[in-house]
């Protein structure tokens, strides 16, 4: 077996070991990186205080650039969540919506922007 080591793709598994959907993905990878114990230690956690030291003991043991590179990557996801959610919620048409802008609509709709 070779020698346990962090790499980018461990990394990222230590924060989607929190979804149980790909929790086995994420054991898999730090599996093939000989990162045995922290499966051992997660499947242990019983709190998130275990679960963030162990986050932080993985921080500690990549570089700078592995951290900064996947907390980008984390932001365009929540960003992308974020939008869908937004479009979905301007989606919605509820009978009292649909008679308000009916009636926004009969008094001319909306204001034209002030251009002072």
């Amino acid at each position: 077996m070779s020698k346990a080591r962090w790499t980018r793709k461990s990394y990222d598994a230590i924060f989607r070991w929190s979804n149980p959907a790909e929790r086995s993905s994420a054991e898999k990878v730090l599996l093939a990186d000989g990162l045995t114990d922290v499966v051992d230690r997660l499947h242990s956690v019983k709190n998130m205080g275990d679960w963030y030291r162990i986050t932080q003991e993985a921080a500690a043991s990549v570089p700078q650039s592995v951290i900064e590179s996947s907390a980008k990557q984390a932001e365009v996801e929540l960003n992308t969540a974020a939008a869908a959610l937004g479009r979905k919620g301007g989606m919605s048409k509820s009978k009292s919506k649909i008679t308000a802008s009916r009636a926004n609509g009969a008094l001319g709709g909306r204001p034209p922007k002030d251009r002072a």
